[in-house]
């Protein structure tokens, strides 16, 4: 019985885990847009202009 209900509970603090990092992740873009858009700064510094229109945002 332990062993279950101990596999129950590991499984909602993982789920809870996932849903947070999910959140994490949306709210991260979000800052991480409003910040360039204020402040301008350069993903990619050293780039042409329009190279780093075209790669991923994850390039690094």
């Amino acid at each position: 019985m332990q062993g279950y209900v101990a596999d129950l509970i590991e499984a909602d603090v993982n789920q809870s885990r996932a849903a947070f990092m999910a959140g994490v992740a949306s709210f991260l873009a979000a800052y991480t847009e409003a910040f360039e858009a204020e402040v301008g700064e350069d993903r990619y510094p050293g780039l042409p202009e329009g190279a780093a229109r075209t790669a991923p945002r994850d390039a690094a």
